[in-house]
């Protein structure tokens, strides 16, 4: 499932993040303590709901482009909370989903989108590979 790569065999974890498919459905019950605490009220709830389904209800395309999106978000909180837990961590979008979704008896509705290794670093590991530039990778407005 993930073509044998190495940091998958020695990781003492290896996380599967998956996004959710029609997760507009489940913005009601993930809105609602908001609503009970004061914090969100009556109308903006109904508002954010309504535009959600209809937004996302018939459109495969954004719901797995919100699946995407979260997942990623998901990957990289995690990833930075175990940094600081002095752990480290490896993304890997090089896997077989489906595979992945079949051995681990995932719905059709749980899209796995990022594998995340996570273990203390070894001798051997590769050192941290030089990234761009912040002025080559983002432009501020």
């Amino acid at each position: 499932m993930s073509y044998g790569q190495q940091q998958v065999l020695d990781a003492p974890v290896t996380y599967i993040i998956c996004g959710k498919l029609a997760a507009y459905k489940g913005l009601p019950s993930a809105l609602m303590p908001s609503v009970v605490a004061g914090l969100l009220d009556q109308s903006t709830f109904d508002g954010w709901v309504s535009m959600a389904q209809r937004s996302h209800q018939d459109s495969p395309k954004l719901q797995r482009d919100e699946a995407m999106r979260s997942a990623s978000l998901a990957a990289m909180t995690l990833m930075l909370a175990a940094q600081g837990m002095g752990l480290s961590t490896g993304a890997m979008s090089g896997f077989d989903p489906e595979g992945v979704a079949a051995a681990f008896n995932l719905s059709a509705t749980e899209l796995p989108v990022i594998l995340v290794t996570v273990g203390y670093a070894t001798t051997g590991n590769w050192q941290q590979k030089p990234r761009r530039p912040v002025h080559e990778a983002m432009t501020f407005a």
